[in-house]
């Protein structure tokens, strides 16, 4: 998960919005340093929140939880092998 990379580029796009909107370069500014703070977040790695990490985990726990309600289970699953049928007797 790349959180401040996503959030710098979520305010970049929403800078770059407001700026052709209002036409102002304050809003150009601000999107051109969200940009590169984005930029600079993806290139350094910088670390995930704890907030952020929990809060991802506790989203993917209640997908997971709706999936298995709703997603109808496989007979076979794809690590299992069937094997060589057994000749038929021909009577």
């Amino acid at each position: 998960m790349f959180f401040y990379k996503d959030l710098f580029a979520s305010l970049c796009f929403i800078f770059f919005g407001a700026a052709l909107a209002f036409n102002s370069g304050y809003f150009y500014f601000g999107a051109m340093m969200c940009g590169c703070l984005s930029t600079t977040a993806h290139r350094k790695k910088w670390e995930d929140p704890l907030w952020a990490k929990l809060m991802m985990e506790d989203l993917e726990s209640k997908f997971e939880s709706i999936r298995r309600r709703y997603v109808p289970k496989k007979e076979f699953s794809d690590e299992d092998e069937i094997g060589p049928l057994t000749p038929l007797d021909d009577k």
